[in-house]
């Protein structure tokens, strides 16, 4: 995995879009403000990265490890997250609708008031995350791979 010096990084972000960011690690860095629509972030370390309020719209985030990441309020409309680790993600807020979480991992996540609009949960981990107030019908959650200790959308905690 590739690894940048702050002044790269902050040239790689002012590049003309889509940004071409694979297999990076930018792990632990503050990207807010940062436009990330469409870019590829495929297989990058985005750990304990402060992502807030970012537009990563039509991104391909597959593979990526955003495990302890803060996407408060982060735009992930039509986001390829396909395999991705979000594992104590925090995503409050945040605007998943259309997003592929196909296989990803969002255990311990906080998605509290997200937007899950017609995204398939069926083979998306979500052991103990909470979900308190998400727009997600109750069906689709109860479809996922795993909710174990899971609160979801109205404050029940699946057992």
């Amino acid at each position: 995995m590739a690894e940048f010096s702050r002044l790269e990084i902050f040239m790689l972000l002012n590049q003309t879009k889509p940004l071409w960011l694979s297999h990076i690690d930018l792990s632990h860095i503050d990207l807010r403000g940062a436009d990330l629509t469409a870019a590829s972030l495929q297989g990058s370390d985005l750990s304990g990265v402060d992502l807030r309020g970012v537009d990563l719209r039509n991104a391909n985030l597959g593979g990526a490890n955003l495990q302890g990441a803060i996407l408060i309020g982060a735009d992930l409309r039509c986001a390829r997250l396909r395999g991705a680790n979000l594992h104590g993600a925090d995503l409050c807020e945040a605007n998943l609708a259309e997003a592929d979480l196909v296989e990803a991992d969002l255990s311990y996540c906080r998605l509290v008031d997200a937007n899950l609009g017609a995204v398939e949960l069926s083979k998306v981990i979500l052991d103990g995350a909470d979900l308190s107030g998400a727009q997600v019908p109750d069906y689709q959650v109860l479809r996922a791979k795993s909710l174990v200790g899971a609160t979801l959308p109205d404050g029940t905690v699946h057992e």
